[in-house]
């Protein structure tokens, strides 16, 4: 965290102190998506995210406190204040978006292209700036640089960069008193604004760009016709899921599937899968733990309205399949991209 003037690093000299007294501050960093795009139309479509690159330049501390200088949080935290935004979490974070938007079929991260299964297109990117002023007066840049390509030819279909530059307001830290986990907390929060306003610029440019083949009626390595019947086949166990006062919350339970099967509805909270906590983590790295072989079982822990502790649900996984079909277009593509900026 930089300092609260050009030469002082407050924040940063309190937090040593209190760590030199045995006290504690949680510098985890775990991003927070935007809420779901209001009103927007889904995509008939699935997105994958691969692991991002890093492109940044070669250094993790340049300068001082006390003058001038930067962090490049993308290789290395800073110490008691926040852990290191890496490349992969950018990819994680950015697939997180994407789900939680609700612009898409589905859409989740990949560690690797092997898993692709029946994605219709992937995201690759190069984290291209990440740096954290020391002062008031350095200023913040993040920058990405993001591509699409169809999963079926490896063709280039959309490209990307964003970026964001900002200098921290003097009174970030107000109402933190000697608080350091506030101070710490008010500094996160600054850095997912961020990352939040260019996942939504990018987001809302890919959404236009599919929109947009969907609108010419492309075939292979595009979309399908507007109207075209479309069936989906994968392995899971019938859930859809999204995040709901911090908890990872089931919106419904496909009728038929092995969740509901099983007895999983609506409303229920799934606290862990298999025996990890769900709180904290991306939805994207979540569904990935649920989906899985088919034959295979998966432990959900979860609690229901009226239960006093959660409950273990051992599911088998099997095939969904699940037929739809993608009505009309009944918008233009600049009213889409306007409700999902709104919804940001």
């Amino acid at each position: 965290m930089r300092g609260r003037s050009r030469g002082w690093g407050v924040p940063v000299f309190a937090v040593a102190l209190l760590l030199m007294a045995g006290c504690s501050v949680n510098s985890t960093f775990v991003y927070k998506p935007g809420p779901p795009v209001a009103g927007g139309s889904k995509l008939p479509v699935k997105v994958a995210v691969l692991p991002f690159k890093d492109g940044t330049d070669n250094f993790t501390d340049r300068g001082s406190v006390f003058s001038s200088g930067h962090y490049n949080i993308a290789k290395a935290g800073i110490s008691a204040t926040m852990t290191a935004l890496t490349p992969e979490l950018w990819a994680k974070s950015f697939a997180e978006e994407l789900a939680v938007s609700g612009s898409f079929r589905s859409a989740r991260f990949l560690y690797s292209p092997s898993e692709l299964a029946d994605e219709d297109f992937f995201v690759e990117g190069t984290l291209t700036k990440a740096l954290i002023g020391k002062t008031w007066d350095d200023g913040n840049e993040f920058a990405v640089s993001l591509r699409a390509l169809s999963r079926s030819d490896k063709r280039p279909v959309w490209e990307k960069e964003v970026t964001r530059k900002w200098k921290t307001q003097s009174n970030l830290y107000a109402g933190c008193g000697m608080g350091i986990q506030c101070s710490v907390d008010k500094f996160h929060s600054e850095h997912n604004k961020a990352m939040q306003g260019i996942f939504a610029e990018a987001g809302a440019d890919l959404v236009a760009t599919l929109a947009a083949l969907s609108g010419s009626g492309a075939g292979e390595g595009g979309l399908p016709p507007a109207g075209e019947a479309r069936k989906e086949e994968l392995v899971g166990i019938g859930l859809e899921v999204n995040v709901a006062n911090n908890t990872l919350t089931v919106v419904r339970a496909m009728e038929g599937a092995p969740a509901s099967k099983a007895g999983m509805q609506a409303g229920d909270a799934i606290l862990y899968v298999d025996g990890t906590p769900t709180t904290g983590v991306p939805v994207a790295d979540t569904v990935g733990r649920i989906r899985g072989v088919k034959g295979t079982s998966v432990t959900l822990g979860v609690l229901r309205a009226g239960w006093s502790t959660p409950r273990d649900f051992t599911i088998v996984r099997d095939v969904i399949r699940v037929g739809t079909s993608a009505p009309p277009a009944q918008e233009s593509v600049e009213e889409t991209i306007e409700k999902i900026l709104k919804g940001k």
